[in-house]
């Protein structure tokens, strides 16, 4: 049996589900152009990814989307004479609404935390998701963490090695006693090639199976 004292659970469809086609809709909405056209700015551009990895800060992150995207809108708006300015954290909301909690994790989570005292979350993510999701009145965004390692915070994104290097050095334990849930093979993969245990999962009864093969 592995000696386990430290769990790091994955934020995105293990604590919460996420659907990228609500984010292009939103911000095709707030825009007044096509979800198309949405999906190549955020994402087709590899502006989310930057995001995520720290590249960008929040005001960054905005202005270059608007920039992307305001020609289309200013043009829009011709037409369909609206709101001319779009407020930052119109479009910081616009991007993270599209999370639902599963639930269920909250009691996972927490029993975790009974049996070895402390857990942490591993995540690539941005300010404005995490923001977001904390502003929730969800039990899984009400979670403390003992640890948390987002990589839009230390500029590195799983698989990388040094995201799990840094977390590892954060909850101060070997990797054979450290269990990551994750619901990306690759992220998987890597985890286990640093000597940590990992399962591949989502959240609910997945992660529950999971669990019980170590704890």
């Amino acid at each position: 049996m592995a000696n386990i004292e430290f769990v790091y659970f994955d934020l995105g469809n293990v604590l919460v589900r996420f659907d990228p086609a609500l984010a292009c809709r939103n911000l095709a909405t707030l825009f007044a152009v096509s979800e198309q056209r949405a999906e190549q700015a955020l994402y087709g551009s590899g502006l989310q990814t930057a995001y995520e990895h720290g590249e960008l800060c929040d005001q960054e992150f905005a202005q270059q989307l608007c920039s992307d995207l305001c020609s289309d809108f200013i043009s829009a708006q011709q037409t369909a004479p609206g709101r001319s300015t779009i407020a930052q954290q119109d479009v910081l909301d616009a991007i993270s609404e599209m999370f639902t909690p599963i639930e269920s994790m909250a009691g996972v989570v927490e029993d975790v935390r009974e049996r070895l005292g402390r857990v942490g979350l591993l995540s690539n993510t941005c300010f404005a998701h995490w923001d977001w999701i904390r502003r929730q009145n969800w039990a899984v965004s009400k979670l403390d963490f003992e640890v948390t390692l987002l990589s839009c915070e230390v500029a590195s994104m799983k698989p990388d090695a040094e995201i799990y290097r840094l977390a590892q050095q954060a909850c101060g334990l070997a990797g054979e006693q450290i269990l990551f849930l994750d619901d990306k093979a690759e992220n998987v993969a890597a985890a286990r090639n640093q000597g940590w245990h990992a399962e591949c999962c989502f959240g609910g009864q997945q992660a529950m199976d999971a669990l019980a093969k170590y704890l």
